[in-house]
């Protein structure tokens, strides 16, 4: 009896070391996935919607983990000596831990390391490019980047579903447009601090005129403390609409 104890005690432990080896394998893949995606977009796209998911995902592995060792090294320290009762409480002991652990990680997924998602993805989006030719390539500020955006591309702009950069190299002319989604991002909310404001949903207040703009409000809500929000968003007028159009056509033209 006493060795099938610490045979299932020894086990545990393996189990344990296991568990927290495909942890660090799912960190690894998730990484290397990223890594052999070629364009900042692509990358992006990947960090902004399956980092967190895939942390997460090896914060519950290891949360297995710990518990599966936390049992195996605490029964081996009392001895095999003890009544099976008391194993199980141990065991129980392991499983509370594993799951504080899993728990405190996922807390600090949600909460706090939108934050440092958020500087990631800034520098994925903006680090420095270069043209086929090597030289430096220059991004465009919102005013400058209009005039070779689409009509449809700019009204994706204002209507916040999408965000464009434009890279050009004043040398060769050589031009390059990104194309951003931005509508699964979370906001900070302004009564808990926190990155956790999400979108629910959106209305047109004012319908633009000719020379009026029109008004969009988006409505937001914290998925922390449940803080509603509203954002107020222009919407162009008509006028400034078949401007940045035939500023279009005539750069086409060109």
């Amino acid at each position: 009896m006493e060795n099938v104890v610490i045979n299932w005690l020894n086990l545990s432990i393996i189990l344990g070391w296991f568990f927290l080896g495909y942890s660090a394998l799912i960190l690894i893949g998730y990484h290397y996935q990223l890594k052999i995606l070629k364009r900042r977009t692509e990358q992006y796209q990947f960090a902004s919607e399956k980092e967190i998911v895939f942390y997460e995902r090896a914060a519950n592995i290891f949360g297995v983990s710990t518990a599966l060792t936390t049992f195996g090294l605490i029964g081996k320290a009392l001895g095999s000596s003890i009544e099976m009762y008391q194993y199980i409480f141990v065991l129980f002991i392991g499983a509370i831990i594993g799951l504080g652990v899993g728990y405190a990680i996922k807390i600090y997924l949600d909460y706090y390391y939108p934050f440092i998602l958020e500087k990631r993805l800034h520098h994925i989006r903006f680090r420095p490019m270069k043209s086929d030719s090597g030289n430096d390539m220059k991004l465009l500020n919102e005013t400058e980047e209009d005039i070779h955006l689409t009509a449809e591309m700019i009204d994706e702009e204002n209507e916040f579903s999408s965000d464009y950069d434009v890279w050009l190299d004043e040398k060769t002319g050589e031009k390059v447009i990104e194309k951003y989604d931005t509508h699964f991002h979370t906001l900070i909310c302004e009564e808990c601090n926190f990155r956790t404001l999400i979108e629910k949903n959106e209305e047109t207040v004012k319908e633009p005129g000719i020379v009026e703009e029109g008004l969009l409000k988006k409505h937001y809500e914290c998925s922390y403390c449940g803080h509603k929000q509203t954002i107020n968003a222009k919407l162009p007028s008509l006028e400034k609409t078949i401007e940045i159009r035939q500023n279009l056509e005539k750069t086409n033209s060109h």
